[in-house]
């Protein structure tokens, strides 16, 4: 599935979002190495097209960001934390209560973004989390697996200063 990626204007600062939808793990290694693959071209356009803009990098990317360097299709942003922040490794490490993949369960919807935004995520007022949307709807989790999604939605609010 190729990722969406879209320009939009927040804060009058151009930022740039690019949603994906990695290959699930329905036949194991190729898969994984699909993933992997993808994290690194990922990275590698970022690096190419968008060097110094602010960007964000999210979707379904199922996969775990809290797995060992040698198997972490990821390693590639963790290794470069310089310029790449998972900014939802709290939610990734913390209680399963809040992963996003709660039939599994499991966490792996991320938020990925380049240092150009490292700034405003430290902005009182910023912040990431897992939204518990079943708890909007009559039905709870039952309801809103039916007809919305087996994934609850990691949100992100990022306050820029003026």
């Amino acid at each position: 599935r190729p990722p969406l990626v879209v320009k939009i204007i927040l804060s009058e600062q151009d930022v740039y979002i690019i949603n994906n939808h990695f290959k699930a793990n329905e036949s194991g290694i190729e898969d994984e190495s699909r993933r992997k693959s993808a994290s690194e071209k990922l990275e590698n356009y970022v690096n190419e097209y968008l060097l110094n803009d602010n960007v964000i990098i999210l979707g379904d990317l199922n996969d775990e960001l809290q797995e060992d360097a040698y198997d972490n299709v990821f390693q590639n942003f963790i290794n470069d934390s310089t310029n790449y922040k998972f900014i939802d490794l709290d939610i990734a490490f913390g209680s399963s209560t809040n992963w996003s993949y709660p039939g599994w369960p499991s966490h792996l919807d991320h938020i990925l973004i380049t240092n150009e935004l490292f700034d405003e995520l430290e902005n009182s007022g910023s912040k990431v989390e897992t939204i518990h949307i079943e708890d909007y709807f009559d039905g709870g989790w039952n309801e809103y697996n039916n007809f919305v999604s087996d994934h609850r939605p990691v949100g992100l609010r990022l306050y820029f200063s003026p």
